[in-house]
């Protein structure tokens, strides 16, 4: 035995790589899909989180609530469901602006259990239940269990499906209805086995779930989506298959292909002519929704822009999926053969005509929640049960679909209100307080997919050792030799000329030369760091990418039977390491490979990554960021080596589990907190457990019909601020009430209280969680007043850093300003392309009765940047500022690159149109703007 081959077995001494675990050895666990099936679906539809996790959103989901009650009353005999002071009228088909379906539903649901949010969302989350579990059947039917599993596990977690099963918006009836009856026709066309097609009695519950499927898509979606699409995407598929030739005599497939065909231009000619008429009064049944002309036409991408973030992050692998459909069926032949191929022409028919149809009428109806979801999800479950049966990996899949998740990533964070497409909403404004945190949600959800993906697919199962040192020295010399040298003399030259840049200027900054300040920062930090950003970036990328396939290798190439051991399996790369380091027979260049390059990404890359995320998004304090990201490596090891044993090493199974993953946090986490900010359910919760059993709830700019599902009764309502705050402060001392007002109404409301109140103070806010509903008492009694004014309109006098005194008019006197960085430190010196806020603070002389704008001019040099902006952003206008009132306009600036080093001149002041106000004391230009001083630029 070589000394290079002692090495490696002693690198080795627990194996890392085994033949993966074949199928024939594990017992059969029939029960085990179909239970999975059902519990996953549970788990997301009903528990994680409960149902009553999030609040009804007001309007859209409280305006079918509403309708479903009145429906629950009167067709129901629920008597209990009418409401005092409320329309309780049987509303029309007009009123519910589609078919009555996913209504009586919801109505049935509040007869059985009373007028709660979860008692209507119950009934829809229970379609959800049994559209993927229709999914999971034909899939299971004309695949295998394996690709029906995967099928429910893509489609439960697909955001569209999972957010429509939870809410009372309705669509789930339609997207369930739908894979019902295109998942129930399929079988009873293309149903074969090794003989040839199945008997006819076993192929007639199919056809009946078909049937069942169309009547309810009528029913909810009308003939064109409910019934149309599903019969037009069958009757296609069979159509085209049989010009294709097919072996099978089938004449029981054959009809109900041909009838299909028949139905569905029955359906598409029914639809059609009821939009010639041009009736926008009345409901047509065969369209199912209302004919609006839009404001504004759709682009030729409407549909794939609503898809993308609805689906998002399935969306991104969805079209290299449909791709691999056109690759042949794996491992079968015969009759299977036939019925898989089939099945795969008519997945990409009937996306087409799903696309197609609800293309056509986003030109004439209000947007509508895509019906065809459990068709992608088929197409994602054929494309990763092939490549587990055998089919070759693929760069461009998993390359691919990160580039696409990079897209909506994107616009994720330019556009965040596009996450209401999985609500199928319009006219919806995204929570600004809640930004940067759902960006943040989605960063991890969108690059963590992306891993699972490009790990996945990047290659098959590899034969290599993972975690070999000598795979990573054979990298290293193989890049050295690469182009005869070439390239590692153009390597050493960029790291020494970056280098030498990087001293001279660390040599002029410690001598302070006369030619540095000629240089801007920007550019000082780019040449400084430049050193290690060649030396060691290329190299971290190379090297680090081999690794995380040597990670995905080990997880699941080295995958053994599920056991205790499994728990502790992560320890041991850790071992291996150890064992390679201290053999006396490894040779020097492996330990040197070993320690260098092996324990560095072992031991410190996840660690590193998790604190640089949790320090550079602020998400807590330097010691607990370092008690969570030092065991982060340890876990992410043991995490994965006890997956890869779970799912007795298949890839495949390990993408759709991070796919699961990664639906698991946008169900449990981003969309409920999405929800409750734009519900007042948490509001009614704090009163709840606030009020005392005397002390009143009023509601100003709030829907009074949401009090119904918490409050237990109509509480009185306001629309007018003066009344509010009249009843408000009507009960005395001692005797606190509570008003639930929406946040846009908050300024003038706090202009009334401050005007009454002595001393002067901001208005009562106990509950200020949503950005859109709050939650106000009469006084705090003890509570933290959480007013977000409190930022804007100062309880104590400032004390800027830079203390001016300037009398505008009469009007605003200028106490002065602050420059801070963005973590709020104060700063004297800014560098272009960084961010920094200026704060100026007000103190109010008499009433201000003009809607002034903020300007700020950065002067020198030739060059200036322009500042203008509303201020406060808007928040509370000039005409509510009272005399005396303390202010502070926190607007965030930021100096283009093209600013050099030196001294620039801040001014700034107040202007509307091309009038500004005047600057009648205090250090100005003379030409009303304010002279703020210097500030320097590096």
């Amino acid at each position: 035995m070589t000394t290079e081959e002692k090495s490696v077995e002693t690198l080795e001494a627990k194996p890392a790589v085994l033949e993966p675990i074949s199928e024939a050895d594990a017992p059969p666990k029939n029960w085990f899909p179909a239970a999975f099936v059902v519990l996953l679906p549970l788990a997301f539809f009903f528990i994680l989180p409960p149902l009553t996790k999030s609040g009804l959103w007001d309007p859209f989901e409280l305006n079918i609530a509403d309708l479903s009650r009145r429906i629950a009353l009167h067709l129901f005999g629920a008597s209990e469901m009418a409401l005092t002071g409320a329309d309780n009228s049987m509303p029309h088909l007009n009123d519910l602006g589609r078919p009555e379906l996913p209504f009586v539903s919801i109505a049935y649901g509040f007869k059985l259990f009373g007028l709660h949010e979860w008692a209507g969302r119950a009934p829809l989350a229970l379609w959800g239940l049994g559209g993927v579990i229709a999914t999971f059947g034909f899939v299971s039917r004309l695949v295998d269990k394996r690709a029906g599993v995967y099928a429910a596990i893509v489609l439960t977690t697909m955001p569209l499906y999972f957010v429509q099963a939870r809410t009372m918006l309705g669509d789930i009836v339609t997207m369930s209805a739908f894979a019902m009856s295109f998942g129930g026709l399929i079988v009873a066309i293309f149903d074969r086995d090794d003989d040839g097609p199945t008997s006819i009695s076993a192929r007639l519950p199919w056809l009946l779930l078909g049937v069942g499927g169309l009547v309810a898509g009528f029913y909810s979606r009308g003939a064109l989506i409910g019934v149309g699409i599903p019969l037009a995407s069958v009757g296609l598929g069979w159509a085209l298959t049989g010009a294709a030739g097919r072996r099978s005599n089938d004449g029981f497939g054959s009809v109900v292909g041909g009838l299909a065909l028949v139905g569905a231009g029955l359906a598409v000619f029914a639809a059609v002519s009821a939009m010639m008429k041009d009736d926008q009064k009345n409901l047509s049944i065969y369209v199912g929704a209302m004919l609006r002309l839009p404001s504004k036409y759709p682009t030729f991408d409407f549909i794939a822009g609503q898809l993308g973030p609805a689906l998002a992050p399935w969306s991104a692998f969805i079209p290299f999926a449909m791709g691999r459909l056109f690759i042949p069926p794996v491992k079968t032949s015969g009759f299977v053969h036939e019925r898989e191929s089939f099945f795969r022409a008519t997945l990409l028919v009937g996306a087409a005509v799903a696309f197609t149809a609800h293309g056509f009428l986003a030109v004439r109806t209000d947007l509508m929640a895509f019906s065809a979801p459990a068709l992608l999800a088929a197409v994602c479950a054929v494309a990763i049960r092939d490549f587990e049966r055998g089919a070759h990996g693929s760069i461009a899949v998993g390359v691919g679909t990160a580039v696409f998740l990079g897209v909506l990533h994107h616009d994720f964070h330019e556009l965040p209100d596009k996450a209401y497409q999985a609500f199928a909403v319009v006219g919806a404004t995204f929570p600004e307080s809640y930004k940067e945190h759902a960006l943040l949600l989605w960063t991890v959800a969108l690059i963590g997919f992306a891993g699972f993906t490009f790990l996945t697919w990047v290659e098959g199962d590899s034969t290599r050792r993972p975690f070999d040192p000598n795979n990573y020295h054979a990298i290293i010399v193989a890049l050295r030799e690469a182009w005869d040298g070439l390239l590692a003399l153009v390597y050493f030259a960029l790291v020494a000329g970056a280098s030498l840049a990087g001293l001279v200027i660390w040599v002029g900054v410690r001598t302070h030369a006369k030619w540095l300040p000629t240089i801007s920062l920007q550019i000082r930090d780019g040449v400084l760091n430049a050193w290690w950003v060649t030396a060691f970036v290329p190299l971290v990328a190379i090297l680090g990418l081999f690794f995380a396939t040597d990670v995905w290798a080990w997880a699941f190439g080295g995958a053994k039977k599920l056991t205790w051991g499994s728990f502790t399996r992560g320890f041991e790369p850790f071992e291996g390491l150890y064992a390679c380091v201290r053999s006396e027979t490894t040779p020097p260049a492996t330990k040197l490979t070993a320690i260098l390059v092996l324990f560095p990404l072992m031991v410190l890359a996840v660690p590193g990554a998790v604190l640089a995320v949790i320090l550079t998004k602020h998400i807590t304090t330097l010691p607990v960021a370092l008690a969570l990201a030092l065991p982060a490596g340890i876990a992410v090891f043991l995490g994965l080596g006890l997956l890869g044993d779970a799912l007795r090493g298949r890839r495949a199974a390990g993408f759709a589990f991070g796919g699961a993953a990664v639906g698991f946090l946008l169900c449990f986490s981003y969309y409920p907190a999405l929800a409750n900010q734009l519900s007042p359910k948490e509001v009614f919760e704090t009163y709840e457990r606030s009020h005392k059993s005397d002390e009143p709830l009023a509601l100003f700019g709030v829907g009074g019909r949401t009090a119904a599902y918490y409050a237990g009764g109509q509480p009185m309502s306001f629309t007018d601020p003066a009344r509010a705050y009249e009843w408000l402060m009507a009960g005395g001392e001692g005797h606190r009430r509570f008003l639930a007002m929406r946040s846009d109404e908050l300024s003038k409301l706090n202009q009334i209280f401050r005007d009454h109140s002595t001393p002067r103070q901001n208005l009562p806010i106990i509950d200020s969680r949503s950005s859109q509903i709050l939650l106000v008492a009469s006084s705090l009694d003890g509570d933290k007043n959480q007013n977000p004014l409190g930022k804007i309109i100062l309880s104590a006098p400032p004390k800027p850093q830079h203390v001016l005194d300037v009398n505008m008019e009469d009007k605003l006197a200028v106490l002065g300003y602050d420059v801070t960085d963005q973590a709020g430190k104060l700063v004297d010196v800014v560098a272009p392309g960084r961010k920094y806020r200026m704060r100026t603070y007000y103190r109010v002389l008499a009433p201000v009765t003009t809607e002034w704008e903020a300007f700020i001019h950065i002067d020198g040099y030739h060059r200036r940047h322009n500042g203008d902006h509303k201020p406060m952003e808007g928040k509370y206008p000039f005409g509510l500022w009272l005399k005396d009132d303390l202010l502070v306009d926190d607007y965030e600036f930021g100096l283009e690159p093209n600013f050099s080093p030196g001294s620039y001149t801040i001014f700034f002041g107040l202007f509307v149109g091309e009038t500004r106000l005047k600057v009648k004391s205090g250090p100005s230009d003379g030409d009303n703007r304010i002279n703020g001083g210097q500030v320097r630029v590096q």
